[in-house]
């Protein structure tokens, strides 16, 4: 059964130029935002490790005691 549509949603691509380019696209760019957020958060959490082992943060609001 599923190799039957397999032919279908390669034609079904390649009939319009522009939504292959426009779906394209959008999925490159939906990756690119996955794996920068996925970078950013790795580097900020290996950042914290390297530099505040063993350390807590204390905050507290100014002029309140």
């Amino acid at each position: 059964m599923t190799f039957k549509i397999i032919p279908l949603m390669t034609k079904s691509l390649f009939r319009s130029r522009f939504r292959l380019i426009a779906t394209t696209g959008c999925c490159l760019i939906a990756g690119l935002i996955i794996s920068f957020s996925l970078m950013a958060e790795h580097s900020l959490g290996v950042g914290m490790q390297s530099s505040g082992e063993g350390l807590n943060l204390v905050m507290a609001e100014k002029d309140k005691y």
